[in-house]
Order: C-alpha cells, then sequence, then structure tokens
C-alpha cells in the first residue's frame, strides 16, 4: 500500500494543479454516482442541519461535497510539491493571523473536517511556526507511515492520537501549536453541546489542554476559494468568563467552538465532510455502515 500510495502522489505532483483538481472532482463524482460511500449518512446529517431544504438541495449539496473533497484529496497528495517548492501562494494567510502566532510560544489550534485542514499545518510551519498535528492511526500500518509522512516539514511533527495528554502538552510547553481537530462524535467521553439545534458530543482535549497551560486557542479553517487558493485565518477563542469548574469550564468551551464551527459551516456547507455520523447513534438506525 505504501509502494501504491507514494507513486499516486507522484502521479498528482507531475502535472498543474488545475489539472489534477479537474481529475479530483471527476474522481468526486465517480464515487458519488458509482461508489457512494456514506452517501446515506451524509443525506441524513444534512437533513438534520438544514431542515428545511429539499430532497433535491440535499442531494446537489452531497454532490458538491463529493466534488470538493476529491479536489482535496488531489490537493494531499501534491503537499511533497509545495513542501519542496515551499509554495506558501496557494494558501492565504492575512499577517494579523501569523501576528497572532508570534504573541505567545506554543498554544493550541482547534479547527474541523472543513476546508482543507490537512494544509493547516503545513502551511503554518512553512511560515516558521512549530505545530504538532494529532492524528488518527490509519488501520494500515503502511499506509499510516505515508500519510504522516506527507503531513511533516521541518517545523511539523505528528503525535499520534493515543499518545497521551502528557506529551501533547509537553509538546505546547515546548512552543509547538498543538493542532486538533474537534468534531466527531465523541460519546460518553466527550460533553454534550448544541449543534445546527441538536445535541451533539464534543471532545474535551482542546478545552482540557487550555486550562491546564493556559494557552490560547486559535481558531482556524482552510478554507478553498473560488480561485482554488486556499484562506486561511485564525482568531482566537473567547474564553473570558468561563465557570470556575473545570467541568462546567470545558462545557462552555465547547459549545462556543461549536457555535463557531457551525457559523462557518453554513457559509461554506459544500466543504464540510458530513460524512461523519456526528449525531446520536438513533439518527442512523437502519442506515448501511459505509
Amino acid at each position: 500500500m505504501y509502494i501504491f500510495l507514494k507513486f499516486v502522489s507522484w502521479k498528482f505532483q507531475l502535472f498543474p494543479r488545475k489539472w489534477s483538481l479537474f481529475f479530483g472532482r471527476l474522481l468526486g463524482l465517480f464515487f458519488y454516482y458509482i461508489i457512494p460511500l456514506r452517501k446515506s449518512v451524509a443525506l441524513k446529517n444534512i437533513s438534520i442541519a438544514f431542515p428545511d431544504q429539499s430532497k433535491s438541495e440535499n442531494n446537489q449539496l452531497v454532490r458538491d461535497c463529493y466534488c470538493h473533497f476529491g479536489m482535496i484529496l488531489a490537493d494531499f497528495f501534491r503537499l511533497p510539491k509545495v513542501k519542496r517548492e515551499n509554495d506558501i501562494a496557494i494558501v492565504n494567510i492575512p499577517a494579523e493571523s501569523i501576528e497572532l502566532f508570534k504573541q505567545n510560544q506554543g498554544g493550541i489550534i482547534l479547527t474541523g473536517h472543513l476546508g482543507n485542514w490537512e494544509y493547516i499545518g503545513p502551511s503554518l510551519s512553512l511560515r516558521g511556526i512549530k505545530c504538532a498535528g494529532v492524528a488518527q492511526i490509519q488501520h494500515n500500518s503502511t499506509s499510516d507511515r505515508f500519510f504522516n509522512e506527507l503531513r511533516k516539514t521541518d517545523l511539523m511533527k505528528i503525535i499520534p492520537v493515543d499518545a497521551g495528554s502528557k506529551v501533547m502538552i509537553q509538546s505546547i510547553r515546548d512552543g509547538y501549536y498543538l493542532g486538533l481537530i474537534s468534531d466527531q462524535n465523541a460519546g460518553r467521553k466527550g460533553t454534550n453541546a448544541q449543534f445546527f439545534n441538536s445535541v451533539v458530543s464534543v471532545p474535551k482535549g482542546a478545552a482540557a489542554f487550555h486550562l491546564k497551560t493556559n494557552s490560547p486557542i486559535l481558531l482556524g479553517f482552510c478554507i478553498l476559494s473560488p480561485d482554488f487558493t486556499y484562506h486561511l485565518s485564525f482568531k482566537e477563542l473567547d474564553v473570558g468568563g468561563l465557570p470556575d469548574s473545570t467541568s462546567e469550564a470545558i462545557v462552555e468551551i465547547n459549545q462556543r467552538y461549536s457555535k463557531l464551527l457551525e457559523g462557518e459551516i453554513r457559509e461554506n456547507p459544500q466543504q464540510y465532510f458530513w460524512f461523519h455520523r456526528k449525531w446520536a447513534k438513533i439518527n442512523y438506525k437502519g442506515l448501511p455502515r459505509f
């Protein structure tokens, strides 16, 4: 698998980016019509988030979503070329966002599965900002190795999700910005929050690390623009006026994050990864697993 993925990545790097993105869109359409992985889950999620939309509108949104992530996959495979050529022009980051990182030595980057989250860490590291991305471990060890190699740069390291909180906290204290994607269903391990007027379970990690280290939480999203460049901007999550209780403070931080994430999704719904079982299990009863 490792050799195959390296070959695919090499192929995507050979062609101009416009061609790769075009092929990515075609790949998305292929999956939408021929191998509709998790299409039923995506439609269910969209019906929860946008109850007033028609069935045809929901289907169009899912189709656009497949196309978007086909392009994101193409860009992901092209990451080695972006890093090799130090191509920072593909991702536009406002000066005020860079200044936020320079104000502190280490902190927390909080985002969701929106836009192209894989480009956040590498794009910041190419601008001299130390990042440590927390990543899920792939079932296939060779593909896990490949994906982590793509993500890494001299200033970007990968921390396995099972490494433990001590390792992650130490990274923050060592001056890294710890990258967390906190929008998957955390089940009993998370805290409840309102998301599109329905309750979801949000991971505690970002809030807990903030309370333990007093480090800022910088909320950012890497959005694909109409001209096919990315716009990546950050703002510091408001953590003022939190409850004295640690558990209640975590709940409040997660709610504030969920509200801001929802706002970003409403602006770019076709760029959100609707394929996770985000809400309670009962919503997906009877749907195929894949």
